[in-house]
């Protein structure tokens, strides 16, 4: 008797539709609520020093952005999730950037505020377009 060895394809089987519209369902969900959560500690600073306060908030949200991208990008085959979290972050942004009805804004018009506007769309632009080298 002779030992047979079978080769299998190592292609793996398509997802069902009902999985990737989970994930994308909550991919777009964890990106809103990043743009949420960072827009809510964006302007967050800690004064160290008479004159110097540390931007704590940008410190916490802009990683926490990219490595939510980064990590969707990892896990994921493709990049369809990491680019429904990268929009609902932007959108969240978007939206809370805008004057309310009494006039206020989450979001001024100062360092913080700019850096927070386009630094997470920056972040997105760079993880998405970064080319996958695993053969999967």
């Amino acid at each position: 008797m002779t030992a047979q060895i079978e080769t299998t394809s190592a292609t793996a089987a398509p997802e069902p539709l009902s999985s990737r519209i989970l994930a994308w369902v909550i991919g777009l969900g964890l990106g809103v609520l990043f743009g949420v959560m960072g827009t809510a500690v964006s302007q967050t600073t800690w004064s160290i020093a008479p004159g110097f306060s540390l931007p704590t908030g940008m410190i916490f949200a802009l990683p926490a952005v990219g490595l939510l991208l980064v990590g969707l990008r990892l896990i994921m085959r493709t990049r369809t999730v990491s680019i429904l979290a990268a929009f609902g972050v932007v959108v969240a942004i978007f939206l809370l950037s805008q004057p309310s009805s009494g006039g206020s804004v989450l979001v001024p018009a100062n360092a913080l505020g700019l850096t927070w506007t386009f630094a997470p769309t920056v972040i997105a632009l760079v993880v998405l377009a970064w080319p996958r080298f695993s053969k999967n």
